[in-house]
């Protein structure tokens, strides 16, 4: 095996003689296997390393465990120790993120924290294996993904390095047993309630009933995928050369003439590298906004496009522009009113928001249907309510899981133009949306068989004879 990941090593150019490795080790197989390996590895490939622990500040005394093991195994080889322990759940509210993204964002703060300490040179090497690629080829799968999701997980990226990525789980653990060498087992990885648990734990077993060589199969057609990914953005980047001018200030513009002579394989690719340009990144750029910034180069001069990061897209005469949403010089009021009398009335410039509160004696009620009539289990609600406007770290609850999802990302994905969101009215518990007015409510408050008080909102328009001032008046029922 030690031989094999030294060839993978030379293969992908991830080490370089003198250079500094900072090794990521929980504590469990995969990332004891990597520490063990590079230590067999040192002295022949001539670099120096350090282990570095992030503790999550999840698992109570379990966790601080796992970090004393990891100290110890540095300690027994006499290799540099450093570890960093973050409330990750407490990041995770405050952020509005779930507590996998928080736990990743952390983890890679640390590690370039640590390679800061060793100089510009200085490499990150994380346990990454063959069946954490084809899982995530799985992931991206099922998420949409185009080419490059199938690509799973490249070798080296930046300063990251995965030196084993050219073997398997099992390999490891074998690995593990012939040197007798205790490892940490982490329950939280059995909890399918996560997306890629489920994965790792119900749909791989599966295919290997199809095929037991199925991992190594799904491994080269990652390779494959990564080969054509790469073409694809040579040629692009070759197309947008020739084709891309810069406007004033973040405004990017792309000549037309010619471009559709191209084949339409090679027009999706540029488009989607011209997007990611003009916003922040390739994250929430999907097939359907490339195909609306295509149909944008093909239609009439004049008509824009709303597209992810506030990019606008503007087609005019042989060329179409991207330019960031420009903020308004007289920015749109907040509105933030507090539910003081429940039950109780609020008036609002656009009409009428009834409280009422109900008991479900009936546990076959009808929940109701209507876009602008909710109900929610008024037990769940601990803190004082608000109809408000937006605020940095709204998030929705998912599911019964509780798995959070940015109002950021919510209003990405139904297209909502960030002029537009300034306006909608949020019923909000902390940074917690109960309910985007006119749109869905969060998993967390909706009506259960436990429910016993609900809280009925009713949002009635006005349409004439509103009140225009923007004054907000409070009747309490009777």
């Amino acid at each position: 095996m030690i031989k094999k990941v030294a060839a993978y090593i030379k293969e992908h150019h991830m080490i370089s003689a003198g250079a500094h490795i900072c090794v990521g080790v929980s504590g469990g197989a995969d990332s004891v296997c990597l520490f063990l390996v590079l230590r067999y590895l040192q002295d022949i490939m001539d670099f120096t390393m350090s282990v570095v622990h992030i503790e999550h500040g999840i698992r109570g005394e379990e966790s601080l465990s796992d970090m004393a093991f990891v100290k110890q195994i540095a300690g027994d080889h006499g290799v540099e120790f450093s570890a960093y322990s973050y409330p990750v759940e407490q990041i995770a509210r405050e952020r509005g993120l779930s507590v996998e993204e928080a736990g990743r964002m952390v983890r890679y703060e640390a590690f370039e924290k640590e390679c800061a300490a060793y100089g510009a040179s200085a490499k990150i090497a994380l346990a990454h294996h063959a069946d954490d690629s084809a899982e995530t080829m799985l992931f991206h799968l099922c998420r949409g993904s185009g080419i490059e999701g199938l690509c799973g997980i490249r070798p080296v990226r930046g300063n990251v390095i995965r030196p084993l990525l050219c073997v398997t789980r099992g390999e490891i653990e074998d690995f593990l047993r012939r040197e007798g060498q205790p490892y940490r087992m982490d329950a939280t990885n059995e909890d399918v309630a996560y997306s890629r648990n489920r994965i790792r734990n119900r749909v791989m077993p599966e295919l290997g009933q199809i095929n037991e060589r199925y991992m190594a199969h799904m491994n080269c057609l990652a390779e494959d995928a990564a080969e054509i990914s790469s073409y694809f953005r040579e040629e692009a980047e070759k197309i947008l050369a020739r084709h891309m001018t810069k406007g004033d200030g973040d405004c990017l513009g792309f000549e037309l003439p010619g471009f559709f002579e191209y084949p339409s394989v090679l027009q999706k690719w540029v488009l989607l590298e011209l997007l990611a340009k003009a916003g922040d990144g390739r994250k929430d750029i999907g097939r359907e906004h490339v195909r609306s910034l295509l149909n944008l180069a093909e239609g009439r001069t004049g008509r824009k496009i709303n597209l992810p990061y506030g990019v606008i897209g503007e087609k005019t005469y042989g060329k179409i522009l991207l330019y960031k949403e420009k903020k308004q010089e007289k920015k749109t009021a907040s509105i933030r009113i507090p539910l003081m009398d429940i039950p109780g009335e609020i008036q609002i410039p656009t009409g009428r928001i009834c409280l009422r509160l109900l008991n479900f004696s009936k546990k076959d009620a009808e929940i109701p249907r209507n876009v602008y009539t909710k109900w929610f289990d008024y037990d769940k609600i601990k803190d004082r309510l608000y109809f408000r406007t937006r605020e940095a770290g709204d998030y929705f609850v998912l599911d019964e899981a509780g798995h959070r999802k940015k109002l950021k990302d919510y209003w990405i994905d139904e297209k909502v133009p960030g002029s537009k969101r300034e306006q909608i009215l949020l019923l909000a518990e902390g940074h917690h949306i109960l309910w985007v007015m006119g749109g869905r409510i969060s998993a967390g408050y909706k009506i259960t068989r436990e429910t016993n008080t609900i809280l009925e909102v009713q949002f009635m328009e006005e349409k004439h004879g509103g009140n225009s001032s923007g004054i907000i008046n409070r009747r309490r029922s009777g």
